[in-house]
């Protein structure tokens, strides 16, 4: 269940989407919200004798904690009439990156709400690190928010992306409390892996035996790629149903800032009109 949610401010446009999302699903399950402000602190430069603050220094972090308190009290101003419980937190980078304290912060909650990656601007960058900063290191799933989506919420269709394997079986149960609300869910399984290491001797029959004793009854849809990208056909059949959510886990390399620019979450970040919930 969602108690908890965090929504890490990237200070861009679509952070209004984000926002608006993780009010819905406060509302949906009576949860407590926190948006996060992060004062991002440039480390004094360096000389023989170590780090020596100086005036200039100190005038711009004076500059930047105003501005940070400004924002967050703006913020705050802005849910006054949310019509759920709301904190804004303000916190401090200095020795670490905002994206990597975002991850930290996250670690106390149940899910992150954040704005989607929809180019390479550098706004779509900034958002990008911080979606990897969140799945590498704070433990818990994030839900990425395409701007102007405006898919039910809760979502009525669910797409679940699935693989045998430890990211997809997470994400899968960390959106249990989504997917036993939804009237439908599809199981999509890409390309099927034989033997022992696949699932069971009926692809899919495992996890649709398993969701059904969770009480979701899942449709399993089983698609041969024939050298189509994996993502095209998930974007594909997400389309079709059509579905207001895709549930995914970890695809492709090892390192996860790799992982999350390349092949399918690429794409499920990049080129998709969906919701995507990840976990890693």
């Amino acid at each position: 269940m969602f108690k908890d949610l965090l929504v890490p401010l990237s200070g861009t446009p679509a952070d209004a989407d984000a926002i608006r999302v993780g009010i819905d699903i406060a509302k949906t399950f009576d949860a407590h919200l926190s948006l996060l402000e992060i004062v991002a602190l440039p480390l004094p430069a360096a000389s023989p004798w170590g780090m020596i603050p100086d005036v200039a220094m100190e005038g711009l972090y004076r500059r930047l904690r105003d501005q940070g308190e400004a924002n967050a009290e703006q913020r705050r101003r802005d849910m006054a009439d949310a019509g759920v419980p709301v904190e804004v937190r303000l916190v401090e980078s200095l020795f670490t990156d905002s994206a990597h304290m975002a991850a930290h912060c996250a670690q106390y909650a149940d899910l992150s709400v954040v704005a989607g990656a929809v180019d390479s601007t550098a706004d779509g960058a900034r958002l990008h690190d911080l979606i990897a900063e969140l799945l590498a290191h704070s433990g818990r799933p994030v839900l990425v928010v395409p701007p102007r989506n405006r898919s039910p919420r809760p979502p009525r269709n669910i797409l679940i992306a699935w693989r045998p394997s430890s990211g997809t079986t997470r994400a899968l149960h960390d959106a249990l409390p989504l997917l036993v609300q939804a009237e439908r869910v599809d199981v999509v399984i890409v390309d099927p892996p034989p033997g022992e290491q696949g699932d069971g001797p009926q692809a899919g029959g495992d996890i649709a035996t398993h969701l059904a004793r969770h009480g979701v009854k899942a449709n399993v849809v089983v698609r041969e790629s024939k050298g189509r990208d994996v993502s095209a056909l998930l974007l594909e059949h997400a389309g079709a149903m059509p579905a207001h959510l895709i549930v995914a886990g970890g695809y492709g390399r090892s390192r996860l800032r790799e992982w999350a620019m390349g092949g399918v979450t690429r794409e499920l970040l990049f080129s998709n009109p969906m919701p995507v919930f990840f976990s890693h």
